[in-house]
């Protein structure tokens, strides 16, 4: 141990009396190391990000697709409350079901002409919202089994129309299916704080968002709501590909289309799991490119140590006559190389979190450090150093001590 001690402080006081050169060989370690965990602590924090954002958004949820197909009737499948209510009671895990439809309409005042994208829902959709009611209040069963003129507006819809988000209470005029409506405003839904704050210079501000009872959709045509998708969100983990497969069978029987590849299932959570690991692939991918310039950073490690043998020739050679071991001059600058590369990848660590906070920060993620990586990085630094100080190490530890003597 008091050897290996006695190595590392003439490896510090070489590294010491040579800064300059010291610090322009740590360099390429430098860049390559923080590369490395600035790309990886930058990914894992976008991995994070979009999953637990897409988590709260779809969690335990599939959708079934009905794309106007003919069944073997030769009649549209399209889909009711009737069957919402029918996979509730019969599928074992469904714990909302709700179908999607949307209409857009144009609202005009002193602020502007505006698109409005009103939005059927039924009292389910409510209960899985993952924004919570900013002002006011969700609609009531009431007013919903009474096909109540009243909405919710999200939050940002109601600044771009009003100037503020104290709108509880005033009423929109628009027109729903070219019929006249009266939207009574009940509450103000909170916008959705999204992963993606660059995508947010991006956004449409022409457009307003309104909830609506998707009852209305029967008072005003005179007919029963239809839904070309509907949403089934479960309960319990691992259960979304026995949920799909029994609801679809349902569906297939009572429209009689089994076979006909007419209604399709979309798994959120299995899209979602592709989708990271495709962003697993892209990190590694980027992960090896940035690597290169570790090898590079290790081939100026090498060339630095050739010079440093070369200029120690005579100590080395007076060492070995004094009875110096091969071993321990070959350990002496492993020692100096290792130690070079290790504070480099000290450093490199520093400034690749330090730069992925920075990074995440600007484009609005939460950077996520993995120790192993930072521990990998630590490890692979001075395996650089040692992997490559070999050469030079093993060319100073054998030399003759005559020949190293006379050098000069």
């Amino acid at each position: 141990m008091t050897q290996a001690w006695e190595y590392i402080k003439i490896a510090l006081m070489n590294i010491k009396s040579n800064k300059g050169r010291s610090a322009l060989t740590m360099l390429g370690i430098i860049i390559g190391i923080a590369s490395v965990i600035l790309i990886i602590t930058t990914g894992n924090g976008i991995k994070y990000s979009v999953n637990d954002e897409l988590s709260s958004i779809v969690g335990k949820e599939i959708a079934i697709n009905s794309y106007g197909g003919r069944n073997e009737d030769g009649n549209y499948v399209e889909f009711t409350r009737e069957d919402l209510e029918d996979i509730k009671a019969n599928v074992n895990h469904v714990e909302y079901a709700y179908g999607g439809k949307t209409v857009s309409d144009k609202i005009e005042n002193r602020k502007g002409l505006f698109t409005a994208l009103i939005f059927f829902e039924g009292m389910d959709e409510l209960q899985v919202k993952s924004q919570p009611i900013y002002r006011g209040r969700e609609f009531t069963e009431t007013e919903y089994s009474q096909n109540s003129e009243v909405c919710i507006i999200e939050e940002k819809s109601a600044r771009r129309l009003f100037g503020t988000t104290d709108v509880v209470g005033v009423t929109l005029d628009l027109a729903i299916y070219n019929t006249p409506v009266s939207l009574e405003i009940v509450g103000v839904r909170k916008a959705q704080e999204t992963a993606f704050a660059m995508f947010e210079l991006y956004e449409d501000n022409s457009r307003v968002e309104l909830e609506v009872p998707d009852t209305i959709y029967d008072a005003l045509t005179g007919e029963e709501m239809t839904y070309r998708y509907i949403y089934l969100r479960y309960d319990a983990e691992g259960e979304g590909d026995v949920v799909a497969a029994e609801a679809l069978a349902r569906l297939e029987a009572k429209y009689n289309c089994r076979g006909k590849q007419i209604l399709e299932v979309e798994n959120f959570l299995g899209e979602m799991d592709e989708a990271i690991k495709i962003m697993d692939y892209v990190t590694i991918f980027v992960v090896l490119v940035a690597s290169i310039s570790l090898l590079v950073g290790g081939i100026g490690v090498m060339n630095i140590m050739l010079v440093s043998v070369t200029e120690r020739t005579r100590e080395i050679g007076i060492r070995k006559s004094l009875g110096a071991r091969t071993s321990s001059i070959l350990l002496q600058f492993l020692s100096e190389s290792a130690i070079i590369t290790l504070l480099g990848g000290i450093i490199g660590i520093a400034l690749g979190i330090g730069g992925a906070y920075l990074v995440c920060a600007i484009v609005g993620f939460t950077a996520k450090v993995s120790i192993a990586s930072v521990l990998g990085a630590s490890a692979f630094s001075a395996g650089v150093g040692l992997f490559f100080g070999i050469y030079p190490a093993r060319k100073a530890a054998m030399m003759s001590p005559i020949e190293a003597l006379r050098h000069e």
